[in-house]
């Protein structure tokens, strides 16, 4: 029993030492941080209270006291895949918006609506000499 805890309180570490340093390097923002940093510190409280959670899973009638928490976990990784889903739409969505802007800028900073070309070099393959 004290060997799962101890597993999970350092593998709970690491995974913060982790998240701490990819705030650092501008990899995570704060608040996926605070998430993750939460997630660890529960798996800690989870680990520390088996008695409480076996309590609570024969009262939902589950079998397991680990069958509830890894169905509890599957739920809140689906909520976070969804969640991340819908930025993903929101930034697909932005980034149409800026290109479809881009093109109008230029339509106007050109003034005839084609844009601009560089003249061939004489050296390119597909040039014709005269």
């Amino acid at each position: 029993m004290i060997g799962v805890g101890l597993i999970v309180l350092v593998l709970a570490a690491v995974m913060v030492v982790a998240v701490i340093e990819a705030v650092r390097r501008r990899r995570l923002s704060e608040g996926w941080a605070l998430l993750w940093i939460t997630v660890a510190v529960a798996a800690v409280v989870l680990a520390m209270a088996r008695p409480l959670v076996d309590r609570l899973a024969t009262r939902l009638d589950v079998a397991y006291g680990t069958s509830l928490v890894f169905a509890i976990g599957i739920v809140f990784l689906v909520v976070v895949c969804i969640n991340l889903s819908m930025q993903v739409s929101r930034l697909n969505q932005r980034v149409e918006r800026l290109a479809q802007e881009l093109a109008l800028a230029t339509e106007q900073r050109t003034g005839d609506g084609i844009a601009e070309q560089a003249p061939e070099s004489p050296g390119d393959p597909g040039s014709s000499p005269g």
